[in-house]
């Protein structure tokens, strides 16, 4: 799926003269003309510029409604279509919007880096021990939420909140139920809306569950369906120290994938 990006529309745009100028004299279409624009720059990445082709035939926008535009200065006529004025200074750059995705991608690849390297050292550390994953993450578990309880009503920014494992286990929750959304350009949009507000970690899952769902809807992607744990899949395998080969149907097994589904749920 092509990854889609965002604009920024701010509250008073209404009240703006250009606008104003446009609604007394009834062309207000052409303002929803200029949205859809806006849009399509912010869609392919164009910087304001919006190519002669795009705006008769993908935005559909009349003659009447570009001239309406240029005359209130809305619109800039240059070669081959028309330029949005002033959409750099309120909007990102394609420059911009490809480094954020790319410093994005590199946090969740070295986040899922961290868990795979911590996971793993957690089950040495339960061998050497004596006791078997299932033991040592109950142990862990303990430890979290011991932790987790005297942080979980501290106020944060959206800079703490993505950082927090909080954060990671609602990302894992959002790909599990709808793995085509972009979540990079969710986060961008969430981020946009909730700059400069602090909330407690629950609250920000919450708010940022919701914003995924939503967004989700919007765009038509429809839930995926949720993994069945059995004795046999790879996270019960993984638990257990077993592979496919060594797999067993036996109480140990059946009820780690029993216990899985039930959390499972409950998220």
């Amino acid at each position: 799926m092509a990854r889609r990006g965002y604009v920024q529309l701010v509250n008073a745009f209404y009240s703006n003269e250009k606008v104003q100028e446009l609604a007394r004299s009834g062309r207000m279409d052409s303002v929803g003309a200029f949205c859809m624009a806006l849009a399509y720059c912010g869609d392919h990445l164009t910087d304001g510029f919006v190519p002669r082709r795009a705006m008769l035939y993908v935005i559909g926008a009349t003659s009447e409604q570009i001239r309406a535009l240029c005359d209130v200065g809305m619109l800039e006529k240059v070669d081959e279509g028309w330029l949005i004025h002033d959409y750099t200074e309120h909007n990102r750059t394609k420059e911009q919007v490809l480094h954020a995705r790319k410093k994005s991608a590199e946090r969740v690849a070295k986040h899922r880096n961290e868990s795979d390297v911590t996971a793993l050292h957690r089950n040495c550390n339960a061998v050497t021990s004596g006791q078997t994953p299932e033991h040592q993450n109950t142990r862990t578990q303990k430890k979290d939420e011991e932790e987790y309880s005297s942080s979980s009503s501290k106020e944060i920014g959206l800079n703490d909140f993505e950082l927090v494992r909080e954060k990671a286990h609602a990302n894992a929750v959002i790909i599990r139920d709808y793995q085509n959304l972009d979540l990079t350009d969710a986060w961008n949009a969430f981020a946009a809306r909730h700059y400069g507000e602090t909330r407690t970690v629950n609250d920000w899952c919450r708010l940022w569950k919701g914003w995924c769902q939503r967004r989700a809807r919007m765009s038509g992607i429809p839930p995926s369906k949720p993994h069945r744990h059995t004795w046999q899949c790879e996270h019960v395998l993984q638990a257990l120290g077993r592979d496919k080969e060594t797999a067993t149907p036996d109480q140990r097994a059946c009820q780690l994938a029993e216990r899985l589904n039930k959390e499972q749920n409950t998220q």
